[in-house]
Order: structure tokens, then sequence, then C-alpha cells
């Protein structure tokens, strides 16, 4: 698979995973597989970026020390160029754990603080925002009240 296609499949995945998101009712608190949509969709769209930037193949994309693990994904995609507040990085970092330990997908043995999504959904639009302009696409979902520019600003903050 090229990299212009591996790009292209990992946007559309991200892109598709965050509205399955938005399309999942929220049922209780916390809703699982709510929670993995949410978290999925950061990882894809954050492999996409790094497929592009940085060159990675599936291959590196899916093996150590990237593979689920947001905080590494984001932290080399910040190397990597992508703009970003400080505030931005640590709220989408908060979601590492829940992730890389499959809690959305596997019932939890022991009780452990859960960062609850909503806390985090602008922070994602301002992530998905950023690597879309950066990878020169347009933006992937309507904004709302929010303009790509206004997002980009407070996300470079």
């Amino acid at each position: 698979m090229s990299q212009a296609v591996l790009v292209d499949d990992l946007l559309n995945l991200a892109r598709e995973y965050r509205q399955a998101y938005y399309d999942l009712r929220q049922v209780r608190p916390i809703s699982w597989p709510r929670y993995f949509l949410f978290c999925h969709s950061i990882e894809l769209v954050l492999k996409a970026y790094l497929a592009q930037a940085a060159g990675l193949t599936e291959d590196q994309l899916q093996k150590p020390p990237f593979g689920h693990n947001i905080k590494n994904l984001l932290n080399r995609a910040v190397q990597c160029g992508l703009r970003l507040s400080a505030n931005t990085k640590a709220s989408i970092g908060l979601l590492t754990e829940a992730h890389t330990k499959h809690w959305p997908r596997y019932p939890m043995k022991k009780l452990n603080t859960v960062v609850l999504i909503y806390q985090c959904e602008a922070d994602a639009d301002k992530l998905f925002v950023a690597v879309y302009a950066a990878l020169g696409r347009p933006p992937p979902f309507y904004l709302g009240l929010y303009s790509e520019s206004m997002l980009l600003a407070d996300a470079n903050k």
C-alpha cells in the first residue's frame, strides 16, 4: 500500500469512527462503546498525520512505541511539526491509559479513575482540524459555531 493510500485510509477511518461516536446514543455516564469510538478516532487521525509527516509505515504505526498509545503518537506528531496548545495536548493525552489498556473493550478488573470523554471533545475537534489542515485537507466535519481558523488559533495557543 502506498503512503498516500495509507494516509487517506486512516483519515477516512478516523472520520468514520468519530461520526459513529456522535451517532451512538449516550445511555449512561460512561458508554464504553462510545469511549472506544472516540479514542480510536484520535489514534487513527494521529497515525494518518505520522504516515504523511514522518513517513511511518502501517507496520511501524502498529508496533511499539505507537500501537494504541495515544500519548506516544501525539508526542511524535508534535515532534514532526503538528501544532497544538499545551492544554489540547494534555487533554488528549489523558485518554492514553484507558485506550492502551482496552478499558472500553473489556470489563475492568479494578476501579480506576476514568477521564470523561465529553471533557475532551473540544480538544479532539482541535486535533482533527489541526491534522487535516497540516495535511492540506478540508475540515473533516461540520464545525458548528466554530470556524476552522478559530479552532486552529486556539489549538496553537
